[in-house]
């Protein structure tokens, strides 16, 4: 799977440290569902101030990886929630959904390497 993931720039997010770099990414592996779903049920909800925190909070743990459609797409939620305008929300959801998948699988790829 062709991914945007530059893991050369996320471990100078880490002062390259390959082993912070895993760690965090096995984290998010494991708390990236629950902020997807802060993120939908905000949407669902039809409430900005708890779009722009959820996607506020998932564009800060995505930016530590370095693929940036992946932040882009968290973002532009982000200020949809900041605007109070939604109209577009179902649009950029499945947007930040197809990114947030792929980096999820890069990562994954990248941890279970670093297993061997």
């Amino acid at each position: 799977m062709a991914t945007l993931l530059d893991w050369e720039r996320a471990l100078e997010n880490t002062d390259g440290s390959e082993d912070l770099l895993i760690e965090l990414a096995e984290m998010f592996i494991e708390e990236c569902p629950e902020m997807m779903r802060a993120v939908r049920t905000a949407i669902d909800a039809d409430d900005a101030p708890a779009l722009q925190r959820a996607a506020h909070t998932l564009k800060g743990s995505v930016r530590i990886f370095a693929m940036a459609p992946a932040v882009e797409a968290a973002r532009r939620l982000e200020e949809m929630g900041a605007a109070g305008d939604l109209s577009d929300a179902d649009a950029d959801w499945n947007a930040l959904r197809l990114e947030i998948d792929r980096l999820t699988a890069a990562l994954a790829e990248k941890t279970s390497r670093a297993m061997e």
